[in-house]
């Protein structure tokens, strides 16, 4: 087999969305497990910084590939409100904490802000407006990452919108450039807007960077929407049980 840069990487883009997701949950995982029994650990925090930009990767891929936005986004939305009880069990010890809310509905105000940027309909012609108030809503209604992380949800997309309407040439040059400025960028967002502590962030691009474009061969659709509230459930249920 002839040996050239672009062979090189495609061999280096072998994580499906599937292998990402479960990265990022992981990743999540190991930092409420550090928020909640380790006293705020760095070591696990930092570990966890690497969940967001790896998930409003994916969340603009899906809207690029899915055939229904508006159900992905009402899915979405129900997974958030399903969600919040047994965020608040876990990070607050209380069924309803109102100052802060769950990172579902921080992708729900961020998919919907993409979705009217994308759109061609009437909607589309309001969505700087509601790019704005998305972004706007999540940081009065304390989303987790606020305004920050709808920010980066929209960065994801512009910066995929651009490479996905260049000519051939341009394209050669922007696939190997895309993944680390997505996360370069989106991590500046993070520090300028969240604090120094968003740094690792940028570890994100090892696994951004390879993704492959497929979906993997285990259907997982519903397996982060399930995840996300299900392991809230076990660490505040064994949390009650050591307390």
């Amino acid at each position: 087999m002839e040996y050239n840069e672009e062979t090189e990487e495609r061999g280096l883009r072998r994580l499906s969305s599937n292998a990402l997701k479960l990265t990022a949950c992981v990743c999540m995982a190991v930092d409420h497990i550090g928020i909640v029994f380790m006293d705020n650990n760095y070591i696990m925090r930092a570990v966890g910084r690497l969940a967001f930009p790896v998930f409003a990767f994916l969340l603009v891929q899906g809207l690029l590939r899915t055939s229904d936005v508006r159900r992905y986004l009402l899915r979405l939305g129900i997974f958030a409100v399903v969600s919040e009880i047994p965020f608040d069990l876990a990070m607050h010890d209380t069924i309803w904490y109102p100052g802060a809310q769950n990172i579902l509905f921080t992708l729900t105000a961020g998919l919907f802000a993409i979705y009217a940027m994308d759109s061609r309909g009437p909607i589309g012609r309001w969505k700087v407006e509601i790019a704005l108030a998305a972004a706007l809503l999540a940081e009065f209604l304390r989303f987790d990452y606020g305004m920050a992380g709808v920010g980066i949800i929209v960065m994801f997309y512009l910066i995929e919108k651009e490479r996905s309407g260049a000519d051939a040439y341009t394209l050669a040059y922007f696939n190997k450039k895309q993944n680390i400025e997505i996360v370069v960028l989106s991590s500046l967002v993070y520090i300028l807007c969240l604090g120094m502590n968003q740094l690792y962030a940028l570890l994100a691009m090892i696994p951004v960077n390879m993704y492959s474009g497929e979906r993997g061969r285990m259907k997982l659709k519903y397996f982060f929407y399930l995840f996300y509230p299900l392991h809230l459930l076990l660490i505040w249920f064994i949390w009650k049980i050591i307390h």
